[in-house]
């Protein structure tokens, strides 16, 4: 670890595969493995005069809320004997440590073969008996979280600093543009530009997407988010303008074009000097029409358009918590956000059983398509 001078190391933890529910001999194997894995990694990082490497440890315990608190508690309590030894200086495990990582895919694969009948609010008690008995001012990861509404609850509810988002990358594999924004906060009426938000859902709230599989996009010539503005249509507004805040900045929403001529012949010489910046937005249409191509762009344009949003909702999220009374307008704000957006993702499913529809006819040619189709409609 030391010749490879990584800025952060992970310790892992036993995590037991089989079937829940886990035995409690299997659990108490987990505990006592994971915790000698740490203390190894942490003996091993040699001269304790040097500067002491990154360690986030991923916290024990499955689906047995007393087995997570034992596995924390075992991090802050003073060791003695031949296990003093092993990491010395440290006089606790947890003194060599500089965060902590709650893995949800596991915990959730756990609950759900244990019978609990609300697995959410379960898995959020079992985070916060994992992170109760440990200092607060450490850095504390959740991964893989299925929505933003989770990652929200988790910042609420657990306390969690940082989470991945692989909820965005998913919806650009199944053809899904995002389109929301925090705090809800719809766009003024004459900067909209005619650009349709995602579907509401009766009984529900809004999509957080629009599933560009579908034919109604087929034709629709307008950016990919409604909560969003171009750049191209904000350079003409003028500076101080408040909507200059609200661009997406995604190279699909707001692609520029370099102004140096990269020349590569004579002929070349003869262009324009400068190319217009920034360009115009591709468009859902365009999108839509990639798609049902298999044109490997169209995730692409997706990927940097999705990963530009959660990277929005991640920096207002912070820009709210440092405000005034920040703690209180965050939890108001996260309660608008779990009305205002359809948690159950409809749309995902949508666009999963049309990309599997799009990923069958694959390779047939039109012909054969428009027979299948035929087919298809006579059946019916």
């Amino acid at each position: 670890m030391q010749a490879c001078a990584p800025d952060v190391v992970a310790a892992l933890s036993d995590v037991p595969f089989t079937r829940p529910p886990y035995s409690q001999k299997r659990i108490t194997k987990s505990l006592e493995r994971s915790t000698a894995w740490l203390a190894e990694i942490l003996r091993l990082q040699g001269d304790p005069d040097q500067d002491r490497l990154n360690v986030l440890v991923h916290l024990a315990g499955a689906h047995d809320a007393r087995a997570r608190q034992a596995f924390s508690e075992g991090l802050v309590e003073k060791m003695y004997g031949k296990d003093a030894e092993l990491v010395v200086p440290l006089k606790t495990l947890d003194e060599g440590l500089s965060g902590y990582i709650l893995d949800l895919a596991h915990l959730k694969a756990s609950l759900a073969g244990s019978g609990t009948p609300d697995p959410h609010e379960v898995m959020f008690e079992l985070c916060k008996a994992s992170l109760t008995p440990l200092p607060v001012q450490k850095l504390r990861i959740a991964h893989t979280p299925t929505s933003p509404h989770e990652a929200l609850r988790l910042i609420e509810n657990v306390g969690i600093d940082l989470l991945d988002a692989p909820w965005a990358q998913q919806a650009a594999d199944l053809g899904i543009a995002l389109d929301f924004r925090f705090p809800v906060s719809p766009l003024i009426p004459e900067l909209a530009q005619a650009c349709s938000p995602p579907v509401q859902r009766e009984g529900s709230g809004r999509d957080i997407g629009h599933n560009l599989f579908s034919s109604a996009y087929a034709h629709d010539h307008s950016r990919f988010a409604s909560s969003f503005l171009d750049a191209a249509f904000t350079s003409r507004l003028p500076d101080g303008h408040e909507a200059n805040s609200l661009v997406c900045t995604c190279m699909a929403c707001s692609p520029t074009t370099t102004p140096e001529c990269v020349a590569h012949s004579s002929v070349d010489s003869l262009g324009p000097a400068n190319s217009p910046s920034p360009n115009l937005p591709y468009t859902r249409a365009y999108v839509h029409h990639l798609l049902h191509t298999h044109e490997m762009s169209s995730h692409t344009l997706l990927a940097m358009h999705n990963l530009t949003v959660v990277d929005r909702f991640f920096a207002d999220i912070r820009k709210v918590l440092s405000e005034h009374n920040g703690k209180l307008r965050f939890q108001e704000a996260a309660k608008r956000f779990l009305e205002e957006y359809d948690e159950r993702f409809v749309v995902f499913d949508e666009a999963r059983a049309q990309w599997a529809k799009v990923e069958r006819e694959r390779g047939k040619g039109r012909l054969n398509r428009d027979k299948d189709s035929d087919v298809g409609v006579n059946a019916d």
